[in-house]
């Protein structure tokens, strides 16, 4: 039982965020993945098509 009783004590020492922070932190968690995504997007079309590009440029 002294396990379960620790485990509260340090519960009860956990600050968690309030509503607004919580929600600060996931509309940039969003728009940062957004951003990420287009990025990539951008970057994978353009090195796709340089590859393709490449290749038939070698008569492939």
């Amino acid at each position: 039982m002294k396990f379960i009783e620790e485990i509260k004590m340090e519960y009860a020492k956990v600050t968690w965020p309030n509503k607004e922070e919580v929600k600060h932190a996931t509309i940039i968690v969003a728009a940062m993945s957004v951003a990420l995504s287009v990025y990539l997007g951008v970057f994978d079309l353009i090195a796709s098509r340089l590859l393709d590009m490449l290749v038939s440029s070698f008569g492939g």
